[in-house]
């Protein structure tokens, strides 16, 4: 719409309804996530994954066939060579996101959202820094700002962990959303305020030109683009595309009227929690939990999480809470799909943005906003182009 277009967007809830996957992120704004899940170590501490209650990974057994047409290429990704290649393509998307959100929100209510500051890692002891040497080395070869704290800056500003963790390494320069529900409905509202227009709907279906809905109404249109999450799956099966996606569900527990907030957002690494202080609440998400699309929230994974809150935060004391489950659109490469269809010239896609769907979004919104408009850009676009699938 700032490029001049005229703009529908169409989704078959609210926006920022906790229906979408965008309500319940840890809201980090992590410019330093660029190690994809599918690291090198992966394959060997797979048991450890599937196997031990400790893990954070949950496998619902019966739907395990249906997974591993994404899991096989999605192991295969962590050879060396696949996991340099998919660092280096996420960089391109995350390392300038505190800037992207700023700029989104230049001028609107959305940016008050908007907190700049470090992000923690916390971790049991200093071997298990050792541990993710090779991770360090990375992100400091891609020019990131982190500090790995002495056992005196750990003890002054952690005080409120439990023994288990005892060393931490912070980043800088990164940033978090204070209401991703708040900052969603906020951009809606300048959205509108531009011209845009958000239809309540629930689309079937979508030809070069034409969007049909679920009442069979059809709606016209010069350019689509498909930005749907995990579900964008349905939509490109239809137009015979393909693209290898899974829900990676995650959940989280909102504790209000907490006695304690810390002041910036924590990531605790072997448990694969982050812990986000938001308004005057504390949100704790994680977990990866493949049951499929469909099936409902399992209790159990609550209840993981509140064990992880004692274990981490024994001292910390809430009144009420808040539960949700969302589903985190994951591709086998761990890349979002970006780009323009080859053999639909009218059709584009934006989706699966995985672990860093905040983070990445306003950048995927301003390359699709380009190519859209045909304005010219240095950002090379195959890594991520849905074709890559078609082999």
């Amino acid at each position: 719409m700032r490029g001049g277009l005229a703009v529908t967007l169409l989704d078959r809830v609210d926006i920022g309804s906790e229906k979408q996957t965008s309500y319940g992120n840890a809201g980090l704004l992590a410019a330093s996530s660029i190690i994809p899940l599918s690291s090198p170590g992966l394959v060997k501490n797979l048991p450890f994954y599937l196997f031990s209650k400790n893990s954070p990974l949950f496998l619902k057994y019966s739907y395990f066939p249906k997974l591993l047409p994404w899991l096989i290429p999605f192991l295969k990704n962590s050879q060396k060579h696949n996991f340099t290649n998919i660092i280096k393509n996420l960089h391109q998307l995350t390392y300038d996101t505190v800037e992207q959100h700023i700029a989104l929100t230049k001028n609107t209510k959305a940016s008050k959202f908007i907190n700049k500051g470090k992000i923690s890692m916390i971790f049991r002891d200093q071997s298990e820094i050792l541990k993710s040497k090779s991770d360090f080395e990375i992100r400091k070869k891609y020019g990131f700002n982190f500090k790995n704290l002495s056992d005196y800056e750990f003890s002054s500003e952690y005080n409120f962990l439990s023994n288990n963790y005892n060393s931490a390494v912070e980043f800088y320069d990164h940033g978090w959303i204070s209401s991703p529900q708040k900052y969603l409905e906020a951009l809606k509202k300048e959205f509108i305020s531009l011209g845009g227009m958000f239809k309540k709907a629930e689309v079937t279906s979508i030809s070069n030109n034409e969007v049909i809905l679920k009442d069979n109404y059809i709606i016209s249109a010069d350019k689509i683009l498909i930005c749907s999450g995990v579900w964008s799956k349905k939509l490109l099966k239809n137009i015979k595309h393909k693209v290898n996606i899974e829900a990676e569900r995650g959940f989280h527990i909102v504790l209000k009227k907490v006695s304690f907030l810390p002041p910036n957002p924590l990531m605790i690494i072997d448990k694969k929690i982050a812990i986000t202080p938001m308004e005057d609440t504390l949100r704790f998400a994680g977990i990866v939990d493949f049951s499929g699309v469909d099936a409902p929230a399992n209790k159990s994974r609550y209840d993981y999480i509140r064990s992880l809150i004692k274990n981490i935060m024994p001292s910390l004391s809430w009144k009420e809470e808040d539960l949700w489950m969302g589903q985190r659109p994951s591709t086998s490469d761990s890349l979002p799909v970006l780009g323009k269809s080859k053999s639909l010239e009218n059709v584009y896609f934006a989706f699966g943005g995985q672990h860093v769907g905040l983070t990445i979004g306003p950048k995927l919104g301003k390359l699709i906003s380009d190519l859209i408009l045909n304005k010219k850009t240095n950002f090379n676009l195959d890594p991520y182009l849905q074709s890559r699938f078609n082999n």
